[in-house]
């Protein structure tokens, strides 16, 4: 058949009549041929019918087939990829909010640091390029004075800021937006200036009545609490003390004497650490004294290429850890406390066996054995402050060993609360797992083991509620504040047990009855800690022992309002009112008092950028509600007192009352911060955040949603 036979094709005929067209022939005229085309997962609608691969080309406009067969060619637009992930909306907000929090936080680090090298004297800028070679060749203890920092990076669950940080956090993804700097308007923080502090002139000054007196407010404060030591032996020999202090080859002669015990240079030692930790408490934080003194023991006493290991170089080590606590550098206190408790360790201290068969003599056996559990109490203690892990591990503790037959009742309480933290640690669940709440079954275990705690305190250590009719008796205040001590630490840990049902909006929902134990735990805190402040001076001696049960209280009131306004807002009132009225009367050397006022002045602004109050209608001469506006109601019974379990309304007593009225006196009048507002401006401030956050938890419910 010729191609003559063959029938026409007519232009009315359709593309599915013919075969599919060749990619087209071009002219032979040298032109070069065309790439092809990329694939694309996007097909023209005739390609898809008839299922062929599309190659689009024109751009896109058009495919190869479709234009070889003089076909109209269309392609259908793709959905936004928006649209695709609509469900991980809520995803990307709250990572756009983890990076807005993180940045925030970098800007105020950068900010503090420009602002501090803004206003540093030239000389001491100068003077620190010097001083690198001698903090190179010093002793790495020596470089922890002023080179470390005194709050680990992490922030875990047992930490008081970990709430706080869950605030913030919540508030940014509320959409309130963050204040561009925290720092205070006006003038600037002040800059420590250098000091070439020396002990020196105070030994050589120092009379062994007023060395004795030092002594005794360490075994006032620090002993009665931890009786690893007995300082007043030293402050006895007050005398002998000073002379080897002022002329260290004395010492040699001082061993010859037979008429009493030969002094040591580690006896030395310890009498300059409890010196300097009392004046640290005496000045409500570190100054160049204290931090002169404590800098001579540390030189040599860090070292861990010690031949030997005794029980005294452990006392100094565990010494200088509460001296780190006294003066806020919380982190060097865990170090230390670290290297204490490897050192008992070593001595096998941790083992009956071992500690029968190295101590012989039983009044020495004796103080090892208060020094091991001092040392496992205070290892708990400031692995929950810090959130870092213990150095003593239970499996490595002979069981028996803590079963002490030990001359103080206090120390026992505070064992078997040791060994409460070391249950509650193993229930927290680990940093990044998918659940970050306590199963049920094990919080109720918990719980039920911290109320059994508590019940199991002796009687004369039991603290008589501010809430009891007996509340107002006086009692001695060593026993005041033991007894308060271990009431605030039940406290704690029950807040620690339930503050995850308050992490977010979701959390309170599914569990209302555990979230609402939480706050009012904390908020029985914060009552005891207010009557504790006005009945006493046991809160102003010790604020870094009692400012991290108050931190504590506050993150979990933090979260709950933040969380859940419209539940939680106006019976936090008074108690967030209390808490930042304690603040009133911290120094400058506080943790407490930086923390607090960080975070009310960092909320205020977030909460006036929202535009739902008029602050400008708010009156400034408005006070804090006085007693009589609260609801009255029975006094609960000292059991339901003692199990932190307060009811909605409290009862004041004059105590009570005139705290309140000495609120609205003005702070600058206290010399704190000179640009903070005084107490009636902040009270009026805060009750409007409640009112404010009552309001916005519209948009938080949108968020959850």
């Amino acid at each position: 058949m010729d191609e003559d036979s063959s029938p026409p094709v007519s232009g009315s005929n359709t593309l599915t009549d013919l075969e599919p067209p060749k990619r087209p022939i071009h002219s032979s005229d040298g032109a070069p041929r065309p790439k092809r085309g990329k694939y694309t997962s996007v097909a023209c609608n005739e390609c898809k019918k008839r299922k062929l691969k599309c190659i689009p080309i024109n751009d896109g406009t058009s495919c190869e087939r479709c234009n070889g067969g003089g076909v109209e060619c269309v392609f259908v637009a793709a959905p936004p990829q928006s649209i695709k992930k609509k469900g991980d909306s809520g995803y990307q907000i709250q990572v756009l909010g983890d990076d807005l929090a993180k940045l925030r936080q970098q800007v105020m680090d950068l900010s503090r640091t420009v602002e501090e090298l803004k206003h540093q004297s030239p000389g001491a800028r100068t003077s620190s390029a010097s001083q690198l070679e001698g903090v190179m060749a010093g002793s790495p203890s020596n470089v922890s004075k002023d080179n470390v920092p005194k709050h680990p990076q992490f922030v875990g669950p047992t930490r008081p800021s970990y709430g706080l940080m869950i605030a913030e956090r919540s508030l940014t993804r509320m959409g309130i937006p963050a204040s561009a700097s925290t720092s205070p308007s006006g003038a600037p923080s002040p800059v420590d200036t250098e000091v070439a502090a020396t002990d020196t002139e105070f030994w050589s000054d120092c009379s062994p009545e007023e060395m004795a007196r030092l002594l005794a407010v360490f075994e006032e404060e620090v002993e009665s609490v931890y009786p690893f030591t007995d300082i007043m032996e030293l402050a006895s020999r007050a005398e002998d003390v000073l002379a080897l202090i002022r002329d260290p080859g004395l010492l040699e002669d001082l061993k010859r004497n037979g008429n009493a015990p030969a002094l040591t240079a580690r006896d030395i030692d310890l009498a300059k650490i409890a010196v300097a930790t009392g004046i640290a408490i005496e000045a409500h934080g570190k100054n160049d004294l204290c931090t002169a003194i404590a800098d001579s023991v540390v030189a040599h006493t860090a070292r861990i290429s010690r031949t030997e290991v005794e029980i005294k170089s452990v006392q100094l080590l565990m010494m200088l850890s509460i001296y780190y606590f006294f003066c806020d550098d919380e982190l060097l206190a865990w170090r230390t406390i670290g290297i204490a408790a490897r050192e008992t360790l070593e001595m096998g201290l941790h083992r009956r066996k071992s500690l029968y068969d190295n101590f012989k003599d039983p009044r020495a056996r004796h103080v090892a054995k208060k020094v091991f559990c001092c040392c496992y109490v205070l290892d708990r203690r400031w692995s929950f402050g810090t959130s870092l892990s213990f150095a003593l591990a239970d499996r490595d503790i002979d069981p028996a060993l803590l079963e002490p037959d030990i001359d103080s009742s206090y120390l026992k309480c505070m064992v078997g609360y040791a060994r409460l933290c070391s249950k509650l640690w193993d229930a927290i669940p680990p940093f990044g797992a998918p659940c970050q709440s306590i199963p049920h079954d094990i919080a109720q275990s918990l719980d039920a083991s911290t109320l059994t705690w508590l019940e199991s305190i002796p009687p004369d250590l039991q603290m008589r509620h501010p809430r009891a009719l007996h509340s107002t008796r006086s009692q001695p205040r060593v026993l005041y504040r033991l007894r308060a001590l271990l009431y605030l630490r039940g406290n704690l840990t029950r807040i620690s047990i339930y503050q995850h049902h308050l992490i977010s909006a979701t959390s309170i929902k599914a569990d209302l009855r555990r979230a609402k134990i939480a706050v009012d735990v904390a908020q029985d805190t914060v009552q005891v800690l207010v009557h504790l402040n006005a009945s006493s001076d046991i809160y102003s001696r010790q604020q870094n022992a009692f400012n991290y049960f108050l931190l504590s209280a506050f993150a979990v009131l933090s979260m709950a309002i933040c969380h859940a306004p419209e539940v939680f807002a106006a019976t936090c009132t008074q108690s967030f009112v209390d808490a930042i009225g304690l603040v009133r009367g911290f120094s400058t050397h506080s943790i407490a008092s930086r923390r607090l006022w960080k975070s009310i002045r960092g909320l205020l602004p977030r909460l006036r950028s929202l535009g739902l109050h008029d602050y400008q209608h708010q009156s400034k001469d408005s006070t804090i509600p006085a007693s009589s506006n609260i609801s009255q109601a029975p006094v609960p019974s000292s059991e339901q007192a003692f199990r932190g379990r307060p009811s909605g309304s409290r009862n004041e007593d004059e105590i009570w009352s005139g705290y309140r009225q000495s609120l609205a006196v003005p702070l600058g009048a206290q010399g704190f911060f000179s640009n903070i507002p005084d107490a009636t401006e902040i009270s009026s401030d805060i009750l409007n955040l409640f009112d404010t956050l009552g309001q916005g938890s519209q948009i938080q419910d949108e968020f959850d949603t």
